[in-house]
């Protein structure tokens, strides 16, 4: 069992939570409103080569990707790839967190950063929001001198929420511990990366995926974008190989010959999200306003709800707020299984 709260104060809760409250860990039921790695477009004419199967990544072929996401995003700081962004998140408490300390991060947001560091035997403080938003107030003065680090998903996780890159960088600025920026879901906004800056802050790390605009998250390839002095660190502590020669030149293909296919499943996701907040908003079921490819209701449930979709085969993300009441996380589908939760939601509704 997992610890959602060992004590609060006016900042935050401490939080011991592990993997076993991890979402992944929901039964997937024929209507999974839990996978966030939806492609609703075509991948062109992307092909596998079989006679790949047999090799380790090669440098050459990682070179090549780091090359083109360099040239895609014009920057010129360093690249690290890792199984997804979840395999570099993980990476990174396992380098910060050699002493044990604490986690600073928002109330809301992607878990997987919290498991990892009470596996470590430490603490997470999940700082309250202001209406769902980053307080960066708080989180200020929620750090102490065991802070190892303090985590960041903007859009975030659950709430689908895009924070300002001059907020971000201002806090960034204000603090001397390292901060985590995961930007895996930044595509969706059609807002500022904070790649688009100049002189970042060494302190800042930016974690950036492939499993959610791009459409391969069964490839599991993400990157870190960092400083030189920090990826020498980074290779000196972390095992070669995390990730497959295939997932680089999949991921290379798509990015050099793709791009229109990637922008088109963008816009098929947001379309999709609009109907589907509409089409909630028309039951009665209030949501948070999304900039991702995933909505937070607003509206809050029992957990008899979650037991009548579990028996209808739906599978959704429970989400507690800060008050302990219970909210769903639905992530975007292809419009056929959107409308099956629809007309499930319906039924239960009228029932009630």
């Amino acid at each position: 069992m997992f610890i959602q709260s060992l004590f609060k104060n006016k900042n935050y809760i401490v939080s011991k939570r592990n993997y076993l409250s991890d979402y992944a860990m929901i039964e997937s039921n024929k209507i999974d409103m839990t996978l966030s790695g939806r492609y609703l477009n075509n991948y062109g004419n992307l092909k596998i080569n079989i006679k790949n199967f047999d090799k380790y990544p090669s440098q050459k072929e990682i070179r090549e990707l780091e090359n083109q996401v360099k040239k895609d995003l014009n920057i010129d700081r360093e690249i690290l790839f890792g199984a997804g962004a979840n395999g570099i998140l993980q990476n990174l408490v396992k380098i910060f967190f050699l002493k044990k300390g604490n986690l600073v991060t928002p109330f809301y947001t992607f878990n997987q950063v919290e498991f990892a560091v009470t596996s470590f035997g430490s603490e997470t403080y999940r700082v309250y929001t202001n209406n769902y938003k980053i307080d960066f107030s708080k989180l200020k003065k929620s750090i102490n001198k065991k802070t190892r680090m303090i985590y960041i998903c903007n859009p975030n996780n659950p709430t689908g929420i895009y924070e300002k890159c001059e907020d971000i960088l201002h806090f960034v600025n204000d603090v001397n511990i390292p901060v985590i920026v995961d930007e895996s879901g930044i595509e969706f906004t059609g807002k500022k990366s904070l790649l688009n800056y100049s002189n970042l802050p060494k302190n800042l790390f930016v974690v950036k995926s492939f499993s959610k605009a791009y459409g391969l998250a069964n490839f599991r390839l993400g990157y870190l974008v960092c400083d030189k002095e920090f990826k020498h660190k980074y290779i000196e502590n972390i095992t070669i190989n995390e990730f497959s020669g295939l997932s680089c030149i999949i991921a290379t293909e798509l990015l050099k010959k793709y791009k229109e296919n990637i922008y088109q499943n963008i816009l098929e996701i947001k379309k999709e999200k609009k109907l589907m907040i509409d089409e909630l908003n028309k039951i009665g079921i209030e949501c948070i306003l999304s900039q991702s490819n995933i909505i937070m209701t607003k509206s809050h449930f029992n957990v008899n709800f979650l037991e009548l979709l579990q028996k209808n085969g739906v599978s959704v993300v429970p989400v507690y707020d800060e008050t302990n009441n219970l909210h769903i996380r639905i992530a975007i589908q292809d419009a056929k299984t959107n409308k099956k939760f629809i007309n499930v939601i319906k039924r239960i509704m009228n029932c009630k």
